[in-house]
């Protein structure tokens, strides 16, 4: 009997330790995937900087913007090391992370370096069609390979913790049979083993409870209606991390509203919040009778003062004053792509104001522009997620309003611009947002406030 029992306690100790040095396997595990799956995200944001600064010189013709490219040619030799040790030491997806250090090498080494040179001497030659298209298929490229990557090293670690799960389970039902006669030791390790289960999904809790809070912190809950006005809005999430688009829709007086649209560089936690950040900004900037061109300003201000980072900020502001039979609209654009207006009687073009980015300078300069609505006329400001979408040769936003139908309303406006940006098919990576405006003149019927997923604001 002695001799049973003493067996019985040996097989059960031997089962709770077996159990528990899984665990710590599986742990160990799941540390090495996250910290591949850092270091691939890493090697993709060198890109993105790289891209962005690269983009930025081109489009102002201004070096200074090239400093996120000088900061990803630093970054990049370590990032590059650090993803080839990963791949290495979990033994995992070699090849496709070779793939992907190729194909950034190929992008850093060969066409950023051509496109700076080219800039150099020929700036209008840099900024061609062909030369900006080949740039976007190489970083689309570079992203989807970094994507697929990401969804391989995810999915065999999921599936891994499953079958870890599946074997620990088994080895605890087991160790309860046998170990009988210690009953106490038994309850203490499932206790020990159920702690770190429990904090675990508390982790994942608080972080799925962090983004929604983010998330509802960059979007207002409902948008006004304007008087004598049409309003429709449309915001798509991209594909990820929480988003870094955003709009506002204010009333700063009476007969006087503002209206906002704007883009955070970067997704996840810090993007969104430099995101909800620069919305409130303005909105207390211009519910205090701030100009658009003085909101944009302090709000400049606001991110070199308190962005740890390099992060920037591209945002349009307008102004409307409403009256009987027209709306005198003041816009300012800070990096961003300026409204386009929409007359019965004109063809669609996008209204004469530019500006630098917001967060990179300590003084910017911006070109005000001054536009009229009269009954009929639209306004439709739109985030770079409608044009940035893919490789492809696409409409611009003017070339896609230009076929709308005769009257056509504020709803019809937007979803022209939401037909073109999901354009191919597909969840794409970048945020879109969209608000388009029409003015129907002193017979159209004020209505309430407006929930954001009803009939004027819809997010996809």
């Amino acid at each position: 009997m002695v001799v049973l029992g003493a067996a019985l306690v040996a097989v059960g100790v031997a089962l709770l330790l077996s159990n528990t040095i899984a665990l710590r396997g599986s742990a160990e595990s799941a540390n090495r995937a996250d910290l591949y799956l850092l270091r691939v995200v890493n090697v993709e944001r060198v890109v993105v900087d790289a891209e962005t600064g690269l983009r930025g010189e081109i489009i102002t013709g201004r070096r200074l913007f090239l400093q996120p490219l000088y900061s990803a040619q630093a970054g990049l030799p370590r990032a590059t090391r650090a993803l080839k040790q990963s791949a290495s030491v979990s033994h995992a997806y070699q090849r496709q992370a070779g793939a992907l250090l190729m194909a950034v090498s190929t992008y850093m080494s060969g066409y950023v370096p051509r496109v700076v040179a080219l800039g150099a001497h020929d700036l209008p030659a840099a900024r061609s069609f062909a030369v900006t298209l080949q740039g976007k298929h190489l970083v689309d490229g570079i992203r989807t390979r970094a994507g697929q990557l990401e969804q391989l090293v995810s999915s065999s670690e999921a599936a891994r913790q499953r079958a870890a799960r599946q074997t620990a389970n088994t080895s605890i039902s087991e160790a309860i049979a046998v170990l009988v006669l210690l009953t106490l030791l038994t309850g203490a390790v499932g206790a020990y083993l159920g702690q770190l289960v429990v904090t675990r999904e508390r982790a994942r809790e608080r972080s799925e409870a962090t983004a929604r809070t983010l998330q509802q912190s960059i979007l207002p809950t409902g948008v006004p209606t304007i008087p004598g006005c049409e309003l429709a809005i449309r915001f798509i999430p991209g594909a990820g991390a929480v988003s870094g688009d955003f709009y506002d829709v204010l009333e700063v007086e009476p007969d006087t509203w503002a209206v906002v649209i704007g883009d955070v560089c970067g997704k996840g936690v810090a993007a969104a919040a430099a995101t909800a950040m620069a919305r409130w900004t303005l909105r207390s900037s211009l519910a205090r009778g701030a100009t658009p061109s003085e909101a944009l300003h302090l709000l400049n201000d606001v991110m070199l003062g308190n962005q740890p980072d390099d992060r920037f900020i591209t945002a349009a502001c307008l102004k409307l004053t409403v009256q009987p039979r027209s709306v005198a609209v003041d816009v300012a654009c800070a990096g961003h792509p300026a409204p386009i207006l929409v007359s019965p009687e004109r063809t669609p073009a996008a209204v004469a104001a530019r500006g630098d980015l917001l967060g990179v300078l300590p003084t910017i300069r911006l070109e005000t522009a001054e536009a009229e609505l009269q009954p009929g006329d639209s306004l439709v400001a739109y985030t770079d997620g409608v044009t940035d979408q893919g490789p492809e040769v696409r409409l611009s936003p003017e070339q896609a309003l230009r076929d709308r139908t005769a009257g056509a309303d504020a709803e019809e406006l937007a979803a022209i611009l939401e037909d073109l940006a999901q354009q191919p098919v597909g969840r794409h990576p970048d945020d879109i947002a969209i608000i388009a405006l029409r003015f129907l003149g002193q017979e159209a019927e004020v209505g309430p406030w407006a929930p954001a997923t009803g009939t004027q604001a819809r997010t996809t």
